[in-house]
């Protein structure tokens, strides 16, 4: 099993301005895993007023957390793990790069993700007006060093739009990487996010574009997802459908030579012919009470001829590089969920 735990507080400092601060880590059941590392997760320090939210710290991006209004399904592999699997490809948190050390200048985190818990972040939340709210989030350049005779400067810019009114929630996210898979590397990522609420009935659906730019241009994807939720009495039905589109644009210069993929987006073939991958998943929950729910799901992953799309933080598919080539994966699980 996966916790969650958090500790968080401010102090009043007089004329509506309030120091806040936030500790948040996860812990595994067999107390193995990065997931023990204090102060993982979404930690802070910083002062919020009348202006808003500044503060400083490891904290989720603006546009991960735009995707957040689809986080309904109760499982890793299809909430948001297989969410961002295919929409932002991939998930990962901390400096994208070592910056000390024998391993100065290496990748220390998944370079290509877009769905980021940035570290040595600067982050800014404006107040909710009207249910409207504006996110942004600068990502320092910690990771600055000299890998043989090149300097890299990565750094990550993110901005976000939120809108909450009755049912309907809706938001818009931009990220830009700079630097992260190599010099003078730039790249970007957009991602819309909604849902929508009726009595018993919820529906959602997100669209993301992927740019990685390559040799004579951009590396292009395109995705969608669907979904929604019916609840009767204690029971809740819900379903969820993902496209990831084939891949356009350029395909040229990736490192290592010869590289078939960046992450999950695969350039098997100048074309980008048969790139693409579909996750559909249907999961049943039961409410113990308001803060705890019994689940059940079941999914299929089913990757097009030269497509290697595999579930985010999993190793479903067990293998990587050409090996992963239009491979498939079935999961299905049961789990209990509780708030507190």
């Amino acid at each position: 099993g996966v916790f969650f735990i958090g500790f968080r507080g401010q102090e009043s400092l007089g004329g509506g301005l309030s120091a806040i601060w936030q500790v948040e880590q996860g812990a595994t059941g067999d107390g193995t895993g990065t997931g023990n590392t204090w102060g993982g997760r979404n930690t802070f320090l910083g002062l919020s007023g009348g202006f808003g939210r500044a503060y400083v710290g490891l904290m989720d991006s603006p546009l991960k957390r735009v995707l957040s209004i689809n986080n309904q399904m109760r499982n890793g592999l299809t909430g948001p793990q297989g969410m961002n699997s295919i929409l932002n490809n991939g998930d990962t948190s901390g400096d994208p790069f070592t910056a000390v050390g024998a391993n100065n200048g290496s990748p220390a985190a998944n370079v290509n993700a877009f769905s980021r818990r940035t570290a040595n972040s600067f982050n800014y939340d404006s107040p909710v007006f009207s249910g409207f709210q504006v996110m942004a989030q600068y990502g320092a350049n910690e990771g600055r060093a000299v890998t043989g005779t090149t300097g890299i400067n990565p750094a990550l810019y993110g901005l976000a739009a939120t809108w909450s009114s009755g049912p309907f929630r809706a938001g818009l996210g931009w990220q830009q990487h700079k630097e992260y898979r190599g010099v003078g590397l730039t790249d970007t990522s957009m991602l819309a996010s909604a849902s929508w609420t009726s009595g018993p009935f919820l529906v959602q659906g997100a669209y993301s574009t992927l740019n990685y730019q390559v040799t004579g241009g951009d590396l292009k994807r395109s995705n969608y997802l669907i979904g929604g939720q019916y609840s009767m009495g204690q029971h809740r039905f819900r379903a969820q459908y993902q496209v990831a589109g084939d891949t356009k644009g350029a395909v040229g210069g990736l490192t290592p030579a010869g590289a078939t993929a960046i992450g999950n987006v695969a350039v098997f073939n100048a074309s980008g012919a048969d790139t693409g991958a579909t996750i559909w998943h249907l999961n049943y929950g039961y409410a113990l009470s308001k803060r705890t729910e019994v689940y059940a799901f079941y999914g299929k992953l089913d990757n097009d001829n030269n497509a290697r799309v595999n579930f985010s933080g999993s190793a479903a598919l067990g293998v990587s590089g050409n090996a992963l080539r239009g491979m498939d994966a079935t999961f299905y699980g049961v789990g209990i969920a509780h708030t507190f």
